[in-house]
C-alpha cells in the first residue's frame, strides 16, 4: 500500500522549510489510483505544495507537483483532464437530478 503525504513549503519557525501540510492527513492509495487521488488533492486543498507518494517502508516513490498537471505535453495532463470531466460528469448529474 502506497500513502500520499501533504507538504507545504513556506515560513516555519523563522526558516523556510518543507512540512506536513496541517490538518491533512495522509491518504492510502493504490498504485493504480495514485495519480487520480493526486490530482483530486491538489485541486480541493490550495495549500498543498506538493504531494510526496511513500511506500510501506517510508521510502519516496514520487512526487507529484501542481505543475505536472497543468501543462498539455505532460504525462500527467490526461489524468487532470480525466479527473476533471468525471467531476463535472457528477455535478450535471445531481444537478438535474
Amino acid at each position: 500500500m502506497l500513502t500520499l503525504n501533504a507538504i507545504t513549503r513556506g515560513i516555519l519557525d523563522g526558516r523556510h522549510q518543507h512540512y506536513p501540510t496541517p490538518h491533512i492527513d495522509p491518504r492510502p492509495v493504490d498504485a493504480e489510483t495514485a495519480d487520480e487521488t493526486a490530482v483530486r488533492m491538489l485541486r480541493a486543498y490550495h495549500s498543498i505544495s506538493y504531494l510526496r507518494l511513500v511506500d510501506e517502508s517510508g521510502a519516496e516513490v514520487r512526487e507529484y507537483h501542481r505543475h505536472e498537471f497543468a501543462f498539455s505535453n505532460s504525462p500527467l495532463w490526461d489524468v487532470h483532464c480525466r479527473v476533471v470531466d468525471a467531476d463535472i460528469a457528477e455535478r450535471m448529474r445531481v444537478r438535474s437530478a
